[in-house]
């Protein structure tokens, strides 16, 4: 059963997610461009790049604080939600990582860097970044450190006394301070990167408690509100390349992204609904697709690079998506089961 004070569903946060994960998937299949170029050179890659990974701290830091109830009576203690983040995002991390190592070290001579198949790689290939089979999954691993770290500090300070709103604001302005002037951190289990995304995941937890008196000066929804959003976004994109300005950027990147996707939820565009709740399961398999249309594909048919990218971007995104659709049909099947609690999947109760 519901229970009565648990957060409602919000729409628009469902679309960010979306427009999270299609920005991803875009930005990984943009690596042939033209005929063979990396594509990190062109502008697409570098504005996809300027906001996606931030909005999707954003969104980790203002569920966290949305879906925890920390500021209400019924408080989860940390382990409960130490282990239900582990289950959602480090034993995915873990399969995945262990089935894939021994193909992707395989294909060393295909890909961008070269993973030897040994014992040292192999363990390697779970704490460090350098030996990731899939590179992009740091993120699981950073995100999994935000969301304990932060919880754990907002439980503990909220029971010796101290407001969630006061812990909130002072763990962003300290995250801002970090985010300005950057400090040296390990990158073992992405840590380093944790401590760069901690400002945008801050961000969202600050969002998530004042979002009331946020939403009372924002006008999300006003058209002229949106193309201001998309014109800093773009000014500050082309002004701050490679400086401190870039976070700026991409702040105005995550406005940008929640007044469309507040525009979306208020007009009932419905465009995106069929990919909501695929989200996470996309980022999971889309790896996969985008090696398999660009560099495998490539080196046994001649296509012209935008066919590599448009089945790229085509196939990361709609066969997880069917995947999705599959296991939710067949979650009476045992070895379904299995196989979506190993993908930190969520099923319909049978």
């Amino acid at each position: 059963m519901k229970e009565s004070n648990s957060p409602k569903y919000l729409k628009y946060i469902s679309y960010l997610q979306v427009i999270g994960i299609v920005l991803v998937v875009a930005g990984h299949s943009v690596h042939l461009y033209p005929d063979g170029i990396h594509g990190s050179g062109t502008l697409f890659y570098k504005a996809v790049y300027s906001f996606h990974m931030p909005l999707f701290a954003f969104i980790s830091g203002f569920l966290m604080i949305y879906t925890s109830r920390l500021t209400s009576e019924s408080r989860r203690r940390p382990w409960p939600f130490v282990a239900g983040k582990l289950r959602r995002l480090i034993l995915p991390f873990v399969t995945l990582t262990a089935v894939t190592f021994v193909p992707r070290a395989m294909m060393s001579g295909m890909a961008d860097n070269v993973i030897e198949i040994n014992a040292r790689s192999f363990l390697l290939s779970f704490v460090h970044p350098n030996y990731l089979p899939i590179p992009f999954f740091w993120y699981l691993q950073a995100s999994f450190v935000m969301l304990t770290v932060a919880y754990c500090i907002l439980y503990f300070g909220h029971r010796i006394g101290i407001k969630v709103k006061v812990l909130v604001t002072t763990m962003f302005v300290v995250m801002f301070v970090f985010a300005v002037r950057p400090v040296s951190v390990t990158s073992v289990f992405s840590l380093g990167m944790a401590v760069e995304l901690g400002f945008y995941f801050m961000l969202g937890a600050m969002y998530s408690v004042f979002a009331d008196d946020v939403d009372r000066c924002i006008p999300w929804t006003r058209t002229w509100f949106a193309v201001a959003a998309v014109l800093l976004w773009g000014v500050t994109l082309v002004l701050f390349e490679r400086t401190k300005g870039m976070i700026l950027c991409a702040v105005a990147g995550i406005i940008m992204c929640t007044s469309m996707a507040r525009i979306l939820e208020a007009r009932q565009w419905r465009f995106l609904d069929h990919l909501t709740g695929a989200n996470y399961l996309i980022f999971l398999l889309s790896w996969y697709c985008n090696i398999a249309a660009q560099q495998v594909l490539s080196h046994y048919v001649t296509l012209p690079w935008w066919v590599h990218t448009a089945l790229s971007v085509t196939s990361g995104i709609y066969i997880p998506w069917l995947a999705y659709g599959y296991l939710q049909r067949h979650s009476n099947s045992r070895w379904i089961r299995l196989t979506s609690y190993l993908l930190g999947q969520t099923l319909p109760r049978k």
